[in-house]
């Protein structure tokens, strides 16, 4: 009986998501039959002559592409897709060569190409609030005018990303595909209690073996327990590179300014962990940072951390922050997780899934800040109104970071919906907070 549901899914899966890469293309001005053309020039370039940033690129190029059925050369393949929530993951997905896909992520491309507020009015006339994450309104918005690639099996977890569990479910009935969901327990990162962390970490190691048994029943594809290990293998070599730039430019005295670029990055949602070619990804913006040397105006440009994501539209918001700021760490970029333990592969997993920072109490996440952070240093947190998890938390770290003396600020902005967008506003609150920071490190503030 399974054996016929998967062949009846694919089948079925085939034919969407040949209609659904036409409807994306579209979007382009990109008819279906120039479409090998198009997919050719996405992977002209050789890859030993791209810089880091176009590695990261190309290898969330070719992964989006693939779920849509289509190689780099144009040529059918048909590949098993899970859309993923955005914490939910990944290693445990390549090790069964099941594409992840991310529609939040998906959402900042659609953001960055100009084409995303189409999508998000298409669910808010479909009686989606306005102000549910704008990354969710675009995701449901793309998914009703049939964009994104149809499912073979959705997976989400329950932590930090509300809605992004709640899209999964809405997915599930929409497409009616199977999904599994990962219960995390709250506050597990920081907890005192050892017992308590061990119950914890066994109960998220016994989930992740049902799910693999989920993902096997569901879409016909084996498990390789030494696969499993490699790809976990992969995540810890990327993780050294990632850890040895991020050291390098919080530094002292840094060498090298990575600027709003690095948060592209974003390593703590990417769903490229567990592939090999993530660590050449991490590897080369090491030595790209290596090599670089610092900008005569540095001097006038003090540091700052930056908290949550940017917005992805065309704006003149970061330009004008990276002209006044140096950055020098950010939260999307922070390695929070230890090598694993590739010899007990499960739990190993289910402690990186867990203990995450951003899943705790706002003071604990504060403090890590904190530990940090440097004299001098300040925080700009561009929190989404949208973003209930983050955008909540303001107040509390406001006064934390304030009895700290680290000074801090908050841009309510959006990340994809660029409607509210008002630079003159923002602009006035990034110049006097410029000038705090500076006046500070003249030692003319505490």
């Amino acid at each position: 009986m399974k054996i016929e549901y998967i062949s009846r899914i694919q089948d079925e899966n085939v034919k969407l998501r040949k209609q659904q890469f036409a409807s994306f293309i579209s979007q382009y001005g990109i008819q279906h039959n120039e479409a090998s053309k198009y997919i050719e020039s996405l992977f002209s370039k050789p890859l030993e002559k791209l810089t880091a940033s176009q590695r990261r690129g190309r290898l969330l190029s070719e992964l989006f592409i693939k779920s849509y059925n289509t190689m780099p050369d144009g040529s059918f393949k048909y590949h098993v897709v899970a859309w993923r929530s955005l914490f939910f993951p990944t290693e445990i997905l390549y090790a069964m060569d099941i594409i992840p896909f991310t529609p939040e992520m998906t959402a900042s491309q659609l953001a960055m190409s100009g084409i995303q507020i189409e999508r998000v009015e298409t669910a808010e006339q479909h009686n989606f609030s306005q102000d549910l994450c704008s990354f969710m309104r675009t995701a449901i918005g793309a998914s009703i005018e049939n964009m994104f690639p149809a499912p073979d099996i959705i997976v989400s977890s329950s932590h930090i990303c509300d809605p992004s569990a709640k899209f999964g479910e809405y997915a599930s009935i929409k497409y009616n595909r199977p999904e599994f969901i990962l219960d995390v327990p709250y506050n597990i990162f920081g907890c005192s209690n050892p017992a308590l962390k061990e119950e914890a970490i066994q109960y998220v190691t016994h989930q992740l073996k049902e799910m693999v048994q989920f993902l096997k029943e569901n879409t016909g594809n084996d498990f390789d327990l030494e696969k499993f290990k490699e790809c976990l293998q992969y995540s810890n070599e990327a993780r050294k590179w990632l850890l040895r730039g991020n050291e390098l430019i919080h530094s002292s005295n840094p060498s090298a300014y990575i600027g709003i670029k690095d948060l592209d990055y974003a390593a703590n949602l990417m769903h490229t962990w567990g592939t090999k070619e993530i660590i050449d990804v991490y590897r080369l913006r090491y030595e790209e940072y290596l090599k670089s040397e610092p900008a005569s105006e540095d001097k006038y440009r003090p540091p700052i951390h930056w908290y949550h994501l940017r917005p992805y539209y065309k704006n003149k918001l970061l330009q004008y922050i990276e002209e006044r700021f140096r950055i020098v760490g950010s939260m999307v970029n922070y390695m929070y997780w230890s090598e694993m333990d590739i010899s007990n592969p499960f739990r190993a997993l289910a402690i990186k899934t867990l203990l995450h920072p951003a899943y705790c109490p706002v003071l604990l996440r504060a403090q890590i800040t904190r530990s940090i952070i440097c004299s001098g240093e300040g925080v700009i947190a561009y929190y989404p109104k949208s973003c209930r998890h983050f955008h909540s938390s303001a107040r509390i770290e406001s006064e934390y970071f304030r009895n700290a003396c680290i000074p801090y600020l908050v841009i309510d902005g959006d990340c994809i919906d660029n409607r509210g967008d008002d630079f003159a506003v923002v602009q006035t609150r990034v110049d006097r907070f410029h000038k705090e920071l500076l006046q500070q490190s003249k030692g003319k503030i505490a």
